[in-house]
């Protein structure tokens, strides 16, 4: 076993977070061409080495799992609802839009509407600097590559984010309410 190629460029990786795409090339190739060997090699240590359905891989612990969530992660799931609930109301369809196009911080929905501004403050997002910094943090988690003209795009390991969402928008619907729940109050037209 210890002769798997890679073995400690790949450990050194998934142990700090990281996810192993096609981007990282060998690695990858080396993790796909032989996962079950890989899985093998981690189980002991208390590492379970998944391969996403998209093609990309991670480390989950059981330890993980009584973890409280990371506070990043209420304004990415947000940031991520609006962004899903934007597209489907432009008829767009949703994975292929969100996971394929290039975005422009400044061209977000986010900041565009009264409703999706208090969704931000609810998560401590008031202004498009702090949405840039949103952005900018879901790089270091692997989930979007920032451009240096201010456009990003998301990378297949927001496909745990987007699963995810899915998941809840199902279950949201399963009990007739909104992921995103409209304001109370009547929004002023002229203010969108």
């Amino acid at each position: 076993m210890s002769e798997l190629p890679q073995l400690k460029e790949i450990f050194d990786k998934l142990r700090q977070g990281a996810y192993i795409t096609h981007e990282q090339g060998t690695l990858h190739a080396s993790l796909a061409e032989d996962f079950d060997a890989y899985k093998e090699y981690f189980e002991p240590l208390g590492l379970n080495l998944i391969r996403h359905p998209r093609d990309f891989f991670y480390l989950h612990t059981e330890a993980a799992e009584g973890t409280p969530p990371s506070a990043s992660l209420s304004p990415i799931a947000v940031f991520s609802f609006i962004l899903i609930e934007a597209a489907a109301n432009e008829g767009r369809p949703v994975e292929e839009y969100l996971l394929t196009e290039r975005f422009s911080v400044a061209g977000l929905p986010h900041l565009t509407s009264d409703r999706y501004k208090a969704h931000l403050r609810a998560v401590g997002i008031d202004d498009e600097a702090t949405l840039r910094k949103l952005v900018k943090s879901m790089v270091r988690l692997g989930w979007v590559e920032y451009f240096p003209d201010d456009t990003f795009r998301f990378l297949r390991p927001f496909h745990r984010v987007f699963d995810k969402c899915q998941e809840i928008s199902a279950a949201a619907e399963q009990d007739g309410r909104a992921v995103l729940e409209p304001e109370e109050k009547e929004i002023d037209p002229e203010m969108n």
